[in-house]
């Protein structure tokens, strides 16, 4: 799993552990949809199909549109899109949709970049969701409830899918204590600076409004 044939460069042994870690949670059940629905939207938005596929697994189009708009046009994604998905499908699976398609997105992101094939999703677990949802948030300027707190996080209505989404962060980027350190590099990689510029080209690339 996760051997990125295609790539012209060897990958970091724990890029491909967090990769290989992710597969195991997609395929689990989540907070409100359980693993072969899971599976089904996110193999289905590789294709542009989450719409179609959607209403098959138990999950209104709505919500399938934000999946598929997400992962092929997130700069297009606004509050109408998120609040339809919401509407139709509640806060919560919106949420565990939005948080599963953007790790899909980096993990695909990783291997078209590198000229890689795309890595196989697997196969659905068994089980029921676990309804781990977080109690108390609200919308604060934002399109759907977040923590209180300066700095909105947007994904931890669903603690465990946002522990597993903000795990990404020290193989893909940097961990908090490392983006403490102006003098942090990676060996073998990049350095601090050199990080913050390919981040900040591919924000200004993908339009983000963070």
């Amino acid at each position: 799993m996760f051997e990125f044939r295609g790539s012209p460069v060897s990958v970091r042994p724990d890029l491909r552990f967090a990769y290989t870690s992710l597969w195991g949670h997609v395929s689990r059940p989540g907070p409100t949809l359980d693993g072969r629905q899971r599976v089904a939207l996110l193999r289905s938005v590789r294709h542009r199909l989450a719409e179609e596929t959607a209403r098959t697994v138990g999950i209104e189009p709505p919500l399938g549109l934000l999946a598929d708009t997400l992962y092929r046009n997130p700069t297009t994604v606004d509050g109408d899109l998120v609040r339809s998905a919401a509407v139709a499908s509640g806060d919560s699976s919106t949420v565990e949709v939005a948080a599963l398609v953007s790790m899909l997105s980096s993990v695909d992101g990783t291997h078209r970049a590198l000229g890689a094939d795309l890595e196989p999703l697997p196969d659905p677990g068994v089980g029921n969701p676990t309804g781990e949802i977080a109690e108390g948030l609200k919308r604060r300027r934002t399109h759907l409830p977040v923590p209180p707190g300066p700095i909105p996080v947007m994904f931890d209505l669903l603690p465990y899918e946002g522990a597993v989404y903000q795990s990404l962060f020290g193989p893909q980027y940097m961990t908090g204590g490392e983006m403490a350190l102006d003098t942090f590099r990676r060996d073998p990689g990049l350095d601090r600076a050199q990080m913050e510029l390919v981040s900040s080209r591919t924000s200004i690339h993908n339009e983000c409004f963070y």
